[in-house]
């Protein structure tokens, strides 16, 4: 889907569920009618909100500074996890054990033949649900970040999110939805940074509709880049293919995809059609891992 596309898509929200909208109708920058004629305007020509109220004249760029500072500090409050992590991250919760072992093997392989070679993502996808690709993807992530990479871990299945649980952080929180629905500027507004050392966490935020236009658009294409400057190494998360093409959009952007199955959960024929599919988004397929947790 094109950018004026989803930026249309996202001036379907109502004024007072875009957080600058919501504090220039609460500084009383905006009344009510003006924030529905902002909206309006919003959908005409797929701008910003804080840029469609100016362009009507409806709040001048003194109005929106302000505004916007007031939710910078809201959202510098709220972006901290709200829990301990899971003792899914077995690299933390069972340093010693056997599983931990295998995702450090796991680490060094991805660093020797990924990050070594320049590159500063991938995508863990699988074929079907219940293969552990979460479980590979956070405590990949974490792994990373404990031997000094900067590292950030992006829930980007927007359909059956894990990723905010297994970090203590609260579902409804900001994340790449608010993103991609215009309700943050940057992407860097809705990371959560140094969850644990080196290691920030990009959740996937409230639901949406048509998740896959979302990660099609240019915005996402636009926030990947971005994101990709500021740390070493970015690990999307994926929903499994068999439900939906997602992972495929954002493997086929990235370029890269680790692949994960799980022992009595996918068929070789599964995994097959899997990189057939990788193969033809242009994603480049790094390795695979065959996931046992219980």
């Amino acid at each position: 889907m094109s950018e004026t596309n989803s930026d249309m898509l996202a001036a379907d929200v109502p004024a007072a569920l875009v957080p600058i909208g919501d504090v220039l109708l609460q500084t009383g920058a905006l009344s009510d009618e003006d924030a529905r004629r902002v909206a309006e305007h919003r959908a005409r020509t797929g701008l910003d909100f804080d840029r469609a109220a100016i362009d009507l004249a409806l709040a001048t760029p003194e109005d929106v500074a302000r505004a916007r500072a007031q939710l910078e500090g809201r959202l510098a409050l709220s972006l901290a996890p709200t829990a301990d992590v899971s003792e899914e991250l077995v690299v933390l919760s069972d340093p010693n054990g056997t599983q931990a072992e295998a995702i450090r093997l796991l680490r060094t392989q991805i660093i020797a033949q990924h990050i070594g070679a320049g590159r500063r993502a991938l995508a863990v996808c699988a074929a079907v649900d219940g293969s552990g690709a979460t479980y590979i993807a956070a405590n990949l992530a974490a792994a990373l970040s404990q031997v000094g990479f900067k590292t950030l871990l992006v829930d980007a299945n927007l359909r059956n999110p894990r990723i905010d649980s297994m970090f203590g952080i609260d579902p409804s929180g900001p994340g790449l939805t608010s993103y991609l629905a215009l309700e943050a500027n940057r992407p860097e507004r809705v990371i959560y940074p140094d969850v644990l050392p080196n290691l920030s966490v990009l959740p996937s935020g409230p639901p949406v509709g048509r998740p896959q236009e979302l990660l099609s658009g240019a915005r996402f294409r636009a926030g990947v880049d971005i994101v990709l400057r500021e740390f070493d190494i970015a690990i999307f998360d994926t929903p499994a293919t068999n439900e939906s093409a997602d992972a495929l959009t954002v493997a086929g952007l990235i370029g890269y995809a680790l692949v994960v199955a799980r022992r009595h959960m996918a068929y070789v024929k599964d995994v097959q059609t899997l990189a057939q599919q990788l193969l033809a988004a242009r994603a480049t397929i790094i390795g695979s891992v065959l996931n046992e947790y219980q």
